[in-house]
């Protein structure tokens, strides 16, 4: 049987590819499929996939018309036949025993889901190490897991705090997952989200089937996220208010189809809190708005005013969150919009 079936998603990533598609080939774990979906690309990706799939037999390609990345990990999950899955971004790349090592670590516990860390790579060559949790550990209890899908959506709520975490929990690439659970209980990903917070959706699905998760803390990373386009000016979308509203419709599905606890929706209260912050800078005081600041101010307001930011500013608990998401909760709070605009002015000098 095949133990792992790589899948990636490929899209206008000429200049990456090979090095991925590399990382993956010389695994020192040598069984392997991997399953390059290339989603309709327009540039030279597609002869790229194809000559790696004429090189090596565990190569194979699906060409498709462009439905974007939910639809590609999704094809690739039906022709998968591994035991293990592993989602693999085709702009990162993988160290070169890291197969070998998430292969060890589900085998001897059992696990349904394996996580590492990641090195975040930045397009200066900066780097940050990230850890998800503060030590390893291994769960098979019911809370214990369903404490990680709250971090999922709010840190604090992590069974093992960590303060370098963050980079990649969410996102599908950082875990190495049983294959039967997603394709026996159907677990896909949600092209409704327009990939905004869609990793996370499958994740809480995903970890709700899991019984036995296993995570490993060590020096040594498995995954390289490189992170593209992090400037200012990068990702404005004009429609980003009604894509977040998405997210947060599809997390309130889970809740309800779920039957998750009132903790459990505090902790979506925070996300949304936080994901707010973010966009105080992507988008409302993003150098491409085109909007000028009084009819900015007034978006600010009547977002703060509506589903589905309302509710969480007015019922967030501040203990939970961190210290620049709770001066951003008590602005919008008071609809103190010059603060707002303050605390994102500050947040792009920084970046600069």
């Amino acid at each position: 049987m095949t133990a792992i079936s790589f899948i990636v998603p490929v899209y206008k990533v000429e200049k990456y590819l090979d090095k991925c598609i590399q990382s993956i080939l010389n695994q020192t774990f040598r069984n392997f499929e991997l399953i390059l979906v290339d989603d309709g690309s327009p540039d030279n990706c597609p002869a790229i996939c194809d000559k790696y799939a004429e090189k090596d037999k565990r190569v194979k390609v699906i060409h498709k018309q462009n439905a974007g990345v939910d639809e590609a990990r999704n094809t690739g999950i039906e022709v998968a036949s591994g035991e293990y899955a592993y989602f693999v971004d085709s702009d990162d790349w993988l160290e070169l025993d890291s197969a070998k090592r998430l292969y060890k670590y589900a085998k001897k516990t059992d696990a349904d889901c394996v996580m590492t860390d990641c090195m975040q790579i930045f397009e200066n060559g900066h780097t940050v190490r990230k850890y998800q949790f503060s030590e390893t550990f291994f769960t098979d209890k019911e809370e214990d897991i369903k404490n990680i899908q709250k971090f999922i959506l709010c840190h604090k709520y992590s069974p093992h705090y960590s303060d370098k975490a963050d980079a990649g929990f969410a996102a599908p690439w950082g875990k190495f997952v049983r294959l039967s659970i997603l394709k026996e209980n159907n677990i896909r990903f949600n092209p409704y989200s327009k990939g905004v917070f869609d990793d996370g959706i499958y994740s809480l699905y995903l970890l709700d089937h899991v019984k036995r998760f296993y995570y490993r803390r060590e020096k040594r990373h498995t995954y390289n996220y490189r992170i593209i386009g992090s400037s200012l000016t990068q990702g404005f979308k004009t429609d980003a208010m009604d894509i977040l509203k998405r997210g947060c419709e599809l997390v309130d599905k889970f809740i309800e189809d779920t039957g998750k606890d009132e903790e459990f929706i505090q902790a979506e209260y925070c996300r949304r809190v936080a994901f707010f912050s973010a966009y105080l800078t992507k988008y409302f005081y993003s150098p491409n708005n085109p909007k000028s600041e009084k009819e900015t101010e007034k978006e600010i307001r009547e977002t703060l005013n509506k589903y589905p930011f309302k509710e969480a500013f007015q019922k967030a608990e501040i203990s939970n969150l961190e210290n620049k998401h709770k001066y951003v909760l008590l602005c919008g709070k008071s609809g103190f919009i010059t603060g707002l605009k303050f605390y994102s002015t500050m947040k792009q000098k920084l970046k600069k």
